[in-house]
């Protein structure tokens, strides 16, 4: 067997047995002593339909002896008067429920399992409440509000979180240049707040020093710049991989991922909190090309699983979790670009997997109290949620459309490049030595950013005041800087070319050992191309306004706002990359406060990320998962895969299986230590491979440790995994000795499905059910098994070959060797089967995700 299999689901189990109610986690040991048997019965036996259920003790399970009883209410009497753990009894009597241990890092979630462990907790839950009258109800409120509270406790943790983020960050930044003499904790907005033209109690580092002369100053000045620019990303990407190593880039193909049902324990936990909560301040304050706007939806999903840690049914229930992390990924966009509307929309657009009407509503109701908790800190002292938040007074003509859609165009192309750049840096770092030197990597980014920014004003200019200024609609007394009309040409040069800087910067900080987002960076470089395009159409116009082309402008009255053309401009960058297209023209609503814009912004978009898709359908964020080796299947793409389950499958001559009865705990043992298999079908005994169950590595592994901590088991107890009548022979010394009981972890009808089931049928079976594996069989007999895995492999193998001409997709690829020959045709290709049984995946840092000894799903 492969290792591509995974864990047990409760798939089909929940299906054929409705009332079945999930308990709650394993207990410990509890040791019941030997009984005889009664006559005529097998000690060893695994045959206990003759025992009644009781559901009402059924809250868990524990590893006991199975054995036949003559009188269960005489068991429960002696287990009482005896003082055995009730939880004992209760596993023994009573095995309906399948149960689950703990998901191991780096598995996937069974969704059908835990989905029916909840509503059946629901259901348990209105059954007491109704004979409890109004203190029923009282607990039905309470439960009901849990999820609430977890959520409220996010939205104001985000509004505090973003105003000290936003307030330290900028007064690192601030420090790079000068320190305030009224008070060293302001920075220079703050100190300048009531100045009028010169803010006198603001002083430069060279005018504290008392420097004469004027070159001197300016060395001064660029010195403690890049000394300041290497002192916090030194002390951030420290931070990162001493401590959270999860806590690096910004972490949303991670979040994508988990909300797929993969595990990563330890990426939502609270020292990644910290750390990213105080990283992201020092990397945004060093100068990298890198944002905070993408960090705050980590952020956000950290505070969400730290919270919800406080109430048990959560806790246990991965499903609930994730719908929690849903709603509260839409705080980090709602405090991120003061868009609480956006939010929602992020989280249902990119974010989510499962997106209900529930989790829609639990999304707008975290994103308000994020952006309420904002506005009340009011960090920015001018009553916006953001810095850069701008208001146009004037309208646009229609033939500025032209204008736009060439904007958008072109923010496609430079958007593709910049995920092409940015993920070539990637994989160079994770193939080469490069990524033994995390740290003095980010040094060295940072000293070269700093060097080359300092020597422009826009790049010197952090990204918050950068696009604030690009934003900013130029008024009839505005005479410098980007307004000038005597250097209008030498502004156009400038924005062209720190444009074609940032996309460099930007993809190289992408994946630095550094809290690293990509969002207003993206925005930064669309913004600086968009405004230098509308200051050119704007000087076409001055030159030539009697041209037929701007017929519609009026005389005497400014008819190109090169603001409008930064806006469209910073919205297609950012659409080109992640690929995201209601969520950024809401963002954009949202900033202006203008409605009449929305129309070239959704034009604009369109076009942009409809030329990026042309070369990739994947944007950012799943290019990454790609890269990582994640096991996700997007639930927007169509996968059109070519075969049957019988091509992609493990066969069962290459699986290990267990007997239903007849095996030892030895045994056990050995098959765990000599195998990484990450599940085990049961079959019949005597070698018919007739299918009987399935029972996952991890819930293997608890049993059995449990089984030899007791000393009432040895190596050659016997095992029991399924109610079949018990194979044993004359003589055979397993008679009388206790058996060790795997009925309640092993899943009785597992997912099947037959050897010529079209693959693309198994892919949804994969995507829309949320299960582990499925089995392949014929006539209830195991042909094989088929893991999400061998789906993700698969659909990647075949729309990397393409089956036809090479795409501009292949003609762009990071690699040559990713290129198809154009000499290659159809006729010479491997079949399907044989490119899948060839592929060698490459490793990739992190998880192996795709070793050939993996144990991960």
């Amino acid at each position: 067997m492969s290792s591509d299999s995974e864990q047990a689901a409760y798939s089909s189990s929940a299906r054929s047995n409705g009332s079945r109610r999930p308990a709650a986690a394993a207990p410990s040991f509890t040791r019941i002593e030997e009984r005889p048997p009664s006559s005529g019965s097998d000690v060893s036996g695994c045959d206990s339909d003759d025992i009644p259920h009781f559901d009402d003790l059924a809250s868990g399970h524990s590893l006991v002896p199975m054995r036949r009883i003559r009188s269960s209410q005489e068991m429960l009497i002696q287990a009482s008067s005896s003082g055995v753990d009730m939880d004992a009894i209760t596993g023994w009597l009573y095995n309906g429920p399948l149960q689950r241990a703990k998901y191991q890092d780096f598995s996937t979630i069974d969704w059908i399992y835990d989905s029916t462990k909840a509503r059946h907790y629901k259901s348990r839950l209105r059954a007491r409440a109704r004979g409890m009258g109004k203190l029923g109800k009282l607990q039905l409120l309470a439960d009901a509000s849990k999820p609430w509270a977890v959520l409220l406790a996010v939205g104001f943790a985000m509004g505090l979180i973003a105003t000290c983020v936003s307030v330290t960050s900028q007064w690192l930044i601030d420090i790079k240049h000068g320190h305030c003499r009224t008070g060293f904790y302001l920075n220079r907005r703050f100190c300048c707040w009531n100045a009028d033209d010169v803010c006198l109690d603001w002083v430069m580092w060279s005018e504290h020093l008392h420097t004469r002369w004027h070159w001197a100053e300016w060395l001064l000045q660029y010195m403690v710049f890049m000394f300041d620019a290497v002192l916090f990303a030194a002390i951030s990407t420290y931070l990162v991989t001493e401590h959270a190593p999860y806590a690096a880039g910004q972490g949303i193909a991670e979040i994508k991922t988990i909300m797929s049902g993969f595990m990563m324990r330890k990426f939502l936990g609270l020292r990644t909190l910290c750390v990213k909560c105080v990283g992201v301040v020092l990397s945004v304050a060093s100068g990298l090309s890198i944002g905070k706007e993408g960090p705050m939806v980590h952020i956000a999903c950290c505070c969400c699983n730290v919270f919800s840690r406080g109430f048990k049914r959560i806790r246990s229930n991965e499903v609930e979790r994730r719908e929690l992390l849903s709603a509260a990924s839409a705080a980090g966009i709602s405090v991120a670009f003061g868009s609480p509307i956006a939010g929602v929309l992020f989280s249902l657009e990119q974010v989510s997997y499962y997106f209900s009407a529930k989790t829609m509503w639990r999304s707008l109701f975290c994103a308000a109290v994020a952006a309420v908790t904002l506005k009340f800190f009011n960090p920015f002292r001018n009553g916006k949620l953001v810095p850069f938040q701008v208001t146009y007074d004037r309208t646009w003509d229609l033939f500025e459309l032209w204008f736009f859609v060439l904007i958008g165009a072109t923010s496609g192309f430079v958007g593709m490049l910049q995920n092409r750049l940015t993920l070539f840096l990637l994989e160079y770092r994770q193939r080469s030595k490069l990524k033994n030197f995390a740290r003095g990597e980010v040094v060295v980014v940072a000293l070269a950013t700093a060097a080359i920014g300092y020597l422009s004003v826009y790049l010197r200019a952090d990204t918050v005041t950068l696009v604030s200024n690009l934003f900013t609609e130029c008024h009839s007394q505005d005479t410098e800087g980007l307004c000038s009309r005597g250097d209008r040409a030498g502004n156009v040069v400038s924005l062209v070319l720190t444009s074609i800087i940032r996309v460099v910067l930007t993809s190289l900080a992408s994946g630095l050992a550094v809290p690293a987002g990509m969002f207003l960076p993206s925005m930064a470089t669309g913004a600086s191309f968009g405004r230098a395009f509308g200051m050119v159409v704007q000087t076409l116009y001055e030159a030539h306004p009697t041209w037929r082309l701007f017929s519609a402008c009026k005389p005497d009255v400014p008819c190109i706002t090169p603001g409008v053309y930064a806006l469209v401009g910073a919205a297609s960058m950012l659409a080109s990359t992640t690929r995201m297209t209601v969520t950024i023209v809401v963002i954009m609503f949202e900033l202006t406060g203008a409605l009449i814009y929305v129309l070239p912004i959704m034009l604009a978009v369109s076009i942009s990320k409809s030329v990026a898709e042309a070369f990739n359908k994947d944007g950012l964020f799943e290019s990454i998962i790609h890269l990582n080796g994640y096991p996700f299947l997007s639930m927007d793409q169509e996968y059109v895969l070519q075969g049957t389950s019988d091509e992609i499958m493990v066969r069962a001559s290459e699986m290990a299986v267990v007997q239903a009865n007849g095996e030892t705990l030895q045994r056990m043992v050995d098959l765990l230590s000599n195998s990484s298999y990450s599940g085990f079908p049961v079959v019949k005994p005597g070698g018919s491979m007739a299918l009987m169950g399935y029972i996952s590595r991890s819930d293997m592994s608890m049993v059995v440790e449990r089984a030899m901590a007791l000393s009432m088991y040895s190596g050659d107890s016997p095992c029991c995994f399924a109610r079949a009548a018990p194979h044993t022979e004359p003589g055979d010394d397993t008679v009388g000795r206790p058996t060790v009981d795997f009925r309640p972890w092993v899943d009785p009808t597992p997912f099947t499905i037959t050897h010529n089931t079209d693959v693309n049928v198994v892919a949804e079976t994969f995507r829309q059910l949320g299960v582990r594996y499925v089995l392949v069989t014929h006539h209830e007999t195991l042909l094989g098994i088929i893991t999400k895995k061998d789906v993700v492999r698969l659909v990647r193998m075949q729309s990397r070959n393409n089956y036809g001409q090479p795409t501009l997709a292949t003609l762009f690829s990071c690699h040559a060797s990713r290129v198809e020959p154009l000499w290659r045709s159809w006729q010479g290709r491997p079949s399907p089967l044989q490119q899948y049984q060839g592929y060698q995946p490459s490793q990739q840092n992190g998880p192996a995700i795709f070793s050939s000894e993996s144990q991960v799903l």
